[in-house]
């Protein structure tokens, strides 16, 4: 079973109306989840994980009660590059929890918890497949890059992220999220693969408005359909090595 988890009803969407043989269910009594099949594999689809500490807990409960062989963080992002424009999208490469000061010269950084990894790689078999499926939509610009996440969207935080991003060791191609460090935590210490594919909705010192909240609803379109070619090569084809973990 593939898992692939959203933010808002508008992040799995997509996902919800292509679904086959389609049911109901609910994650720890609160999170509403669509179940069924897309290209005879079975899927489960979540919304309303809005935080990193959600996303750890919803995946890890879902992979407690289900057989899942690979996790799919999607929805939207904020970037921190000049070139990078509204509606780009992005699929991570690497993962990282920006709320734990990697400023730090101690063994345990500030805010890491004893044992947790600070940065999770993304298995490059997922990575490939997922490049292959957004491949076929030739109008839509995407890279790899690497994620911060953080529950803080302030922007004096953004303002600070940017600023240290060389804490991170990462010159380019960085973006901000939300939740896909806690799918990487949760899914890495079950030693199963991850991912997290997001579109672009603005630079982070610019104003959000109607306009590229519509530019991401409609690349949301080619970011399914991306995510559902991926889904039907892995059903052909038996890609994911748990053993990278």
């Amino acid at each position: 079973m593939i898992a692939i988890l959203g933010s808002s009803h508008d992040d799995i969407l997509y996902f919800e109306n292509v679904i086959m043989n389609k049911s109901e269910t609910m994650i720890l009594s609160r999170f509403k989840a669509y179940m069924g099949t897309m290209f005879n594999q079975e899927v489960i689809v979540v919304q309303d994980i809005y935080t990193s500490n959600l996303a750890s807990i919803v995946t890890n409960q879902i992979l407690n009660d289900y057989h899942i062989d690979l996790v799919i963080n999607v929805g939207r992002c904020v970037s921190l590059d000049k070139v990078n424009k509204s509606g780009d999208v992005v699929i991570s490469n690497k993962i990282y929890d920006a709320d734990i000061d990697f400023t730090s010269e101690q063994d345990v950084l500030r805010y890491q918890i004893p044992g947790y990894d600070k940065a999770f790689n993304v298995q490059n078999d997922v990575i490939q497949y997922l490049e292959k499926g957004i491949a076929k939509r030739p109008f839509v610009k995407y890279y790899q890059a690497s994620f911060l996440s953080t529950d803080d969207y302030s922007d004096e935080r953004l303002e600070s992220l940017n600023n240290n991003r060389m804490s991170f060791g990462i010159e380019d191609k960085l973006v901000i999220d939300h939740n896909a460090v806690g799918v990487a935590l949760a899914s890495s210490l079950k030693g199963v693969p991850y991912i997290a594919i997001k579109v672009i909705e603005n630079k982070y010192d610019k104003e959000h408005n109607v306009d590229t909240y519509l530019t991401v609803l409609t690349r949301y379109i080619d970011l399914g359909k991306a995510v559902a070619s991926m889904i039907g090569d892995i059903g052909r084809n038996d890609i994911l090595d748990k053993r990278g973990y």
